[in-house]
């Protein structure tokens, strides 16, 4: 027997309990959200005139509602990256025909979505905007891709098509269920490692191969396919993760004293290098961007196709320390790099001290900032996230990237 039920009886507790004529019913009152369907509230009899025994049964009647409710209750919306590109992918393509022009135009209901975006405030924004990013661009998920792929090699033997299906469900496991395009080297050699611990060199290299040709093909139709980065993956096991590259290095607090003290007279590139700074700009990067008003944010813009990689267009709003600074005309990226070089060589920091580390610098404020993995890549230029400049360039989305800039913090003095 239940506690509520043994309570020694009291004529004065009328909870949950209603009076209709000599009967006694149970009446629990229905949360607001599921009234429109339910009513004010969930009613039954007790079949009794005895307030005691009312009493007592009125919790089996409770019980019931509660159970009622939870049928009723709405499921809550899916979240993240695979739920929102399924519901772009029920809104159709991202571009139709208007049937009375025959001119292209944006799906509306794509263009619902987008304003969905644009407004929404949840925890998995970024996922949804790379989603829309991906589904805008006609990038496919990996698993359409084997889809695909094994599709247009109906030859291969089952256990070939299971060893692809098996390297595919391995990196959708770590990575989910997205587009190879944009993996980096150093993302694909750290999988390659995880899921290679205590396997033989054999089965591994089956798993670098795998991706390697997905990769090819996911991107055969190009014009100017980018690198692969499962290409010789395997070769670069055991070695640091950048694959043999060359390791940069941040400057400490010193050396960026001494960095910009070693710079006085060189204004040219002194200037480039605090916008790199300030902006984590590669150095061919700080001579093309274009810096523009959006929305009332000053922003560095880097379009499609000027970047180091596809993945480096990007938009950064311009740090406060950059109001004034202006990026020289007329010094290339080549020429800078080789000045650079020499001042720093009269330094003495040693190996990994070169431009880039200014960029370093930059990533690494945003790491100890706790910066979102996500909001960080975005101003990086780690993920591609050009494809739809209408959700960057809202305000809100330009003044929450320029939040995480302004807080980057250097004493140069």
């Amino acid at each position: 027997m239940s506690k509520r039920s043994s309570r020694s009886f009291d004529p004065h507790d009328l909870q949950y309990l209603q009076r209709i004529g000599s009967r006694w019913y149970a009446r629990v009152p229905v949360p607001n959200r599921l009234r429109p369907r339910l009513g004010p509230y969930l009613r039954r009899t007790l079949e009794t005139s005895d307030l005691r025994e009312a009493q007592r049964r009125r919790w089996d009647v409770v019980t019931w509602a509660r159970g009622r409710f939870q049928e009723e209750a709405p499921a809550p919306e899916a979240s993240g990256y695979a739920a929102f590109l399924s519901r772009l992918k029920v809104a159709g393509p991202a571009e139709d025909v208007n049937v009375l022009t025959g001119e292209p135009m944006t799906n509306p209901a794509v263009d619902a979505l987008i304003d969905q975006v644009e407004a929404y405030r949840g925890p998995d924004k970024d996922e949804r905007v790379e989603a829309l990013q991906d589904f805008i661009a006609g990038r496919e998920p990996v698993s359409a891709i084997l889809a695909s792929y094994l599709e247009a090699n109906p030859k291969r033997s089952p256990t070939t098509a299971a060893n692809y299906r098996k390297a595919v469900d391995l990196w959708i496991e770590k990575h989910g269920d997205r587009p190879l395009r944009g993996v980096t080297r150093r993302k694909a050699l750290e999988w390659l490692e995880e899921v290679g611990k205590g396997k033989a060199r054999d089965t591994v290299q089956r798993y670098a191969t795998v991706l390697s040709h997905l990769v090819d093909w996911d991107c055969r139709m190009d014009e100017k396919p980018p690198l692969n980065p499962f290409k010789d993956l395997v070769k670069g096991l055991g070695k640091k993760h950048s694959g043999g590259r060359e390791t940069y290095h941040p400057f400490t607090s010193g050396e960026l004293k001494a960095v910009f003290k070693a710079l006085d007279g060189r204004d040219d590139l002194k200037a480039a290098a605090m916008v790199s700074l300030f902006s984590g700009l590669r150095l061919s990067e700080v001579f093309q961007v274009v810096r523009m008003d959006i929305d009332g944010v000053d922003c560095y813009v880097l379009p499609d196709g000027q970047g180091k990689t596809d993945n480096a267009a990007r938009v950064i709003p311009v740090h406060p320390r950059l109001a004034d600074v202006v990026i020289p005309n007329g010094l290339k990226a080549s020429a800078a790099s080789v000045a650079f070089g020499r001042k720093l060589d009269h330094l003495k920091l040693g190996d990994g001290k070169v431009f880039h580390s200014l960029r370093k610098n930059f990533a690494g404020a945003l790491e100890r900032m706790g910066c979102p993995e996500l909001t960080a890549v975005r101003l990086l230029g780690h993920s591609p996230i050009s494809i739809s400049y209408r959700v960057y360039s809202k305000h809100r989305d330009a003044a929450a990237l320029r939040e995480w800039v302004e807080r980057v913090h250097f004493k140069l003095d």
